[in-house]
């Protein structure tokens, strides 16, 4: 697996391309904004895209959903707890709706899916036992996790979903939403009092 990490939109999203090397296969997941930094970065890394993967439906996650699905003709992906939020963006529906367990495929990459309500009540989180990573959406960053005073957030479900990823072995490697990469060890110590 390689992994792209790109930065879009006002609030620094991060959008991960994961790549399958041996085929070239990917998956755009949270194209926050700036559909064309992450359509030249698709183009000079000759990656082969094979569906948005949107960890939950905050504006600031699905911004280039519209001209991604449009250039590539891509499938897009989310929990669909999380369609209210797509309603004051351009995104396109889902095609698909994830829930627990669920399984997304690139190339020989897999990924399953974990539900991980609590910052939006569709949040989602995809792992890969066999690479050691954790995509977390808005609900796991380093030292503290997502906000759960917006609408259709709720502390209660913040807590179950943090015990589910912090359950994860130690050496998982966790890319959040927004800011820098961690561990599920370096967390194991986070206060779960949203």
């Amino acid at each position: 697996m390689k992994l792209h990490n790109l930065r879009v939109g006002p609030l620094g999203t991060n959008c991960y391309l994961v790549e399958d090397e041996s085929t070239k296969d990917c998956l755009i997941i949270d194209p926050g904004d700036y559909p064309e930094i992450i359509i030249k970065t698709i183009e000079e890394k000759q990656l082969k895209p094979t569906a948005i993967v949107v960890t939950h439906g905050h504006w600031d996650h699905v911004g280039a959903n519209k001209k991604l699905k449009e250039k590539y003709n891509l499938p897009i992906m989310m929990n669909e707890a999380d369609l209210f939020g797509l309603k004051i963006t351009d995104s396109p529906p889902p095609d698909k709706s994830l829930k627990e367990n669920d399984e997304i495929k690139a190339g020989g990459l897999t990924f399953k899916i974990l539900q991980t309500p609590g910052h939006s009540p569709g949040g989602i989180s995809l792992y890969s036992a066999t690479e050691k990573v954790v995509f977390t959406g808005d609900t796991l960053f380093k030292g503290t996790f997502g906000r759960v005073d917006l609408p259709g957030s709720s502390p209660e479900a913040m807590v179950f979903s943090l015990q589910k990823l912090l359950a994860l072995p130690h050496d998982t490697k966790v890319y959040p939403g927004h800011g820098r990469p961690t561990t599920i060890g370096e967390e194991q110590n986070l206060l779960l009092e949203p």
